[in-house]
C-alpha cells in the first residue's frame, strides 16, 4: 500500500477545503481578496470578487463533493470556522479501490481505511509544519488562492483564469520543482451562487503530465447541520511512521 499516495489525496482534500475558508483574525488586512464594504461591487476586479466567493463559505456549514485525477473521489460535509470534516474517499488501487474515512476534529485529524479494520490513526495537524495545507492555519486561509489567481475573468457568476502555484503560500516545493514552468499557469474555472458564494471549482491539471486532469469540487446544502464526534480512544491507534512521513514533508520548506 502506498502510504504517500494517501497522504497526498488526504492533503489535497485539506487544500481544496480551506479554499473556502479565511482566518477570521487580521490576514484580510492588505490582502488581495474582497473590497472594503464601502466599496461597490461594480468597483472590485474579478480576482477580488472570486476571492471574495471563496471566503464566503469561511462562515457556511455546507456539504461537498470532489473528483480527483487518479480515481479519487470523495464527498462530506464541513464547518470550517469550528474546524469540523467528516468525508470519505476512494482511491483507485489497481484493479481495485481503498475506501477512507476522514474526520478533522479540531486539530486532530482521523482516518481509517477498510484495510486496518475498525482502528481509526490519529494525527495532530497542529504539529505540522507552517506551509503544511492540513496546518489549521491554512486549513481556513483562502489567501493560499488569492495569491496564486492570475488573468482572472468573469462572466455573470461564472469566472475563469489561471493559478500561479509558484505563488501559493502553500505549494510544495518539490512538486513545483518537477512540475516546472507548468505549475505557473494551471486553468481553473469557477461558479458562485446567486448569494456570492462559491459552489464549485475545476482545476484543469491536464497538461502537467501523464495521470493528469481536473479537480472538481463542489459546494452545496449550505446551512447543513455537522456533527462530527473523535472516535473512542480504544479505536485509535497511533498514525503509521511511512505515512506520517509522507504528511509532515508537505510544506515543511514553505516559505523558507
Amino acid at each position: 500500500m502506498s502510504f504517500q499516495r494517501l497522504a497526498v489525496a488526504s492533503v489535497t482534500i485539506a487544500a481544496i477545503v480551506g479554499l473556502g475558508g479565511c482566518n477570521s483574525e487580521s490576514k484580510d488586512s492588505g490582502s488581495t481578496g474582497a473590497a472594503p464594504a464601502a466599496t461597490t461591487a461594480a468597483a472590485a476586479t474579478p480576482v477580488e470578487e472570486f476571492v471574495a466567493a471563496s471566503k464566503k463559505l469561511a462562515n457556511e456549514t455546507m456539504k461537498m463533493k470532489m473528483s480527483m485525477p487518479g480515481g479519487i473521489e470523495a464527498n462530506g460535509s464541513a464547518d470550517l470556522a469550528a474546524k469540523k470534516l467528516d468525508m470519505t474517499m476512494s482511491m483507485a488501487m489497481g484493479t481495485e479501490s481503498l475506501d477512507i474515512a476522514v474526520r478533522l476534529v479540531g486539530e486532530t485529524m482521523y482516518m481509517k481505511m477498510d484495510a486496518t479494520g475498525d482502528k481509526w490513526m490519529s494525527l495532530d495537524v497542529s504539529k505540522l509544519p507552517a506551509g503544511n495545507s492540513l496546518n489549521p492555519e491554512n486549513m481556513a486561509n483562502a489567501e493560499a488562492f488569492a495569491a496564486a489567481a492570475v488573468e482572472v475573468k468573469r462572466d455573470g457568476d461564472n469566472f475563469s483564469g489561471t493559478l500561479d502555484m509558484t505563488k501559493s503560500p502553500t505549494a510544495d516545493p518539490d512538486s513545483l520543482k518537477a512540475l516546472g514552468s507548468k505549475a505557473t499557469s494551471v486553468p481553473f474555472t469557477a461558479k458562485r451562487d446567486s448569494e456570492g458564494r462559491l459552489v464549485e471549482m475545476v482545476i484543469d491539471m491536464s497538461g502537467m503530465g501523464a495521470g493528469a486532469g481536473k479537480m472538481t469540487t463542489t459546494y452545496y446544502d449550505f446551512g447543513t447541520k455537522v456533527d462530527v464526534a473523535a472516535p473512542a480512544a480504544a479505536d485509535v491507534t497511533p498514525m503509521p511512521e511511512e505515512m506520517l512521513k509522507g504528511f509532515t514533508s508537505q510544506g515543511s520548506t514553505a516559505g523558507a
